[in-house]
C-alpha cells in the first residue's frame, strides 16, 4: 500500500505527546493556563498516570508541552534528551506555502505540523539524542528558521527549552482548536537531519503550480544517503565552555569560592546566551547563581545578567554590532586565553583532562599537536590506500606505465625507456613485465 502524503490527523493530546516523547528519557513539562495552584506539571518517564492526565487536557484552553526532556526543570544545564527540531511560524497558517518554501530552499519536509490557532508549528522528529549534541541541534534549528524567515518564522523560538501548544487544546485568543497533521512521520537521526539541512546545496528553481510533492519518496531517498560529517560552530564552542564551567563547579562541590563567583557566573551567562531564549536568560542565570554562587546578592546577580540579557535580546531581534570591520552577532565572545586567565585559580592541574575549552596555552598546543599528528596519520594511510591500483602501481604512474609498454613494443631498450620517462631501469623493467 502506498502511503498517503497526509495520512493521519492528530486530534488528541496523547497522540501529540506520543509523537514527541515515545519512550521518554527525562521529565516532560506541561503548562496549563487555568490549572489551580501551580500551573506547571512535571511528567516523569513511564508514569502510569500520564495517559489519563493527557486525555483530561482535551478542550482545555492555552496548554503547552515541552518539545524536549529535562532533569526536573526546563533549563539548558538540565537538558536530558533532545526529541525534535521545530520552527514556529507566527501568523502563517498556509501549510502549502510552508512546504513549498522548504522545497525551494532544498530543506526536508517536516515530520508533522501543528495548527496552533494563529500559526503553524513544524516539527522534525529525531531519535532521542543526549545533551552533548545540542550545538548541532542549534545549527539545524537556525538554518531551518532562516529558510522559513520570509514567511514568518519566529526568530525568538530557537531554543531547546521551548514549550509549544498541545494538540487537542484551545487557543483562547480566537477559540481555535489546536490540531496536528502528520506530514512524513519520519523520525530522523540527528546526523541524517544535519546532513540534509546543513549540507552544501545548489540553487533550485521554485516548483511550478502543477508540480506534485512526493514527500514520502523524498524522505526514502534521503534515508539511503551516506551521512556527512558535521563541522564545528560557535554553538559547539560555547557549549564546551559551559560544560567546562560546570566541571569546575563540580570540582568545588558545587560552590564556587568567594572572589570568583561573579566571573564564573558572568561567563556561564555568556555561554547560556547562545542557547537560551533571550526572555528566559535571566531565569537561567539566577538559577545558576542560586545553585553554584549562593554568596552573591540579588543586586550582584542582576548586574551580571543585565548586559548579557541586553545583548541576547539584540541578537534575537536580528541586530548586529561592528567588530574589526565586520558586522557580527552582538552576544559576547571571549578568547580561550581570556577564559583561562579569569578562572585559572579555580582549576587544579588534575582537572584539565576533563576540560575541553578553558585551557592554558601549553595544553591547547599539546592537544592541537596530537590532533594534527592523528590527522596526518589518517591522511597518510588514506593516500596510500587510494593512490595505488590493484597491481601496486601509483595512479599518477599509470599513464607512464602505458607509455613504457608502447615503447617496449616498439623496440626501445629499458635504458631508453627509463631515460625518457625519468624512472630507474628497474622500474622500467617492472612496468613492462608486471
Amino acid at each position: 500500500m502506498t502511503p498517503q502524503q497526509f495520512s493521519l490527523d492528530l486530534d488528541h493530546p496523547p497522540e501529540h505527546f506520543e509523537a514527541l516523547h515515545r519512550e521518554a528519557h527525562g521529565t516532560v513539562l506541561v503548562w496549563e493556563a487555568l490549572r489551580p495552584g501551580k500551573r506547571w506539571v512535571k511528567l516523569a518517564p513511564n508514569d502510569p498516570a500520564i495517559p489519563e492526565f493527557l486525555a483530561g487536557l482535551k478542550g482545555k484552553p492555552d496548554t503547552y508541552v515541552s518539545v524536549n526532556e529535562f532533569d526536573g526543570w526546563r533549563l539548558v544545564r538540565l537538558l536530558r534528551s533532545l526529541r525534535a527540531v521545530y520552527v514556529d511560524l507566527d501568523g502563517t497558517t498556509d501549510l502549502d506555502l510552508a512546504l513549498d518554501t522548504l522545497l525551494e530552499s532544498r530543506m526536508p519536509a517536516p515530520s508533522l505540523t501543528v495548527f496552533s490557532g494563529r500559526g503553524l508549528h513544524l516539527y522534525w522528529l529525531i531519535q532521542p539524542m543526549p545533551p552533548k549534541t545540542l550545538p548541532v541541534w542549534q545549527r539545524i534549528t537556525d538554518s531551518l528558521n532562516q529558510a522559513l524567515a520570509p514567511i514568518g518564522a519566529d526568530p525568538k523560538a530557537r531554543d531547546c527549552t521551548r514549550v509549544l501548544r498541545l494538540v487537542g487544546t484551545v487557543n483562547s485568543l480566537n477559540n481555535a482548536v489546536v490540531r496536528g497533521l502528520i506530514i512524513t512521520g519520519y523520525r530522523w537521526t540527528l546526523h541524517e537531519l544535519a546532513n540534509e539541512v546543513l549540507g552544501q546545496r545548489k540553487p533550485r528553481k521554485a516548483p511550478g503550480k502543477a508540480k506534485i510533492r512526493d514527500i514520502h519518496a523524498q524522505a526514502a531517498k534521503r534515508a539511503q544517503r551516506a551521512p556527512q560529517a558535521v563541522s564545528g560552530s560557535i554553538y559547539e564552542r560555547w557549549y564546551k565552555v559551559y560544560q567546562d564551567l560546570l566541571a569546575i563547579a563540580r570540582h568545588h562541590d558545587g560552590q564556587i569560592p568567594e572572589g570568583y563567583r561573579d566571573s564564573w557566573l558572568f561567563l556561564s551567562g555568556v555561554a547560556l546566551s547562545w542557547f537560551s531564549r533571550a526572555e528566559s536568560l535571566r531565569d537561567e542565570i539566577e538559577n545558576a547563581a542560586q545553585t553554584f554562587t549562593p554568596g552573591l546578592t540579588d543586586r550582584e546577580i542582576k548586574a551580571v545578567a543585565k548586559t548579557i540579557q541586553q545583548r541576547a535580546e539584540a541578537a534575537a531581534a536580528g541586530k548586529t554590532i561592528e567588530w574589526q570591520g565586520q558586522e557580527v552577532d552582538p552576544r559576547y565572545r571571549f578568547r580561550r586565553a581570556t577564559l583561562h586567565k579569569w578562572l585559572q585559580p579555580l582549576i587544579p592541574e588534575t582537572l584539565y583532562p576533563e576540560l575541553r575549552a578553558i585551557l592554558p596555552d601549553r595544553i591547547a598546543r599539546e592537544r592541537k599537536l596530537l590532533r594534527d599528528q592523528d590527522r596526518a596519520r589518517k591522511v597518510y594511510w588514506q593516500d596510500r590506500e587510494s593512490s595505488y591500483t590493484g597491481k601496486g602501481v601509483r595512479k599518477d604512474n599509470e599513464q607512464r606505465r602505458a607509455m613504457a609498454l608502447l615503447m617496449r613494443a616498439g623496440g626501445a631498450s629499458y635504458r631508453q625507456i627509463s631515460e625518457e620517462l625519468g624512472v630507474s631501469i628497474r622500474t622500467a623493467y617492472r612496468w613492462c613485465h608486471d
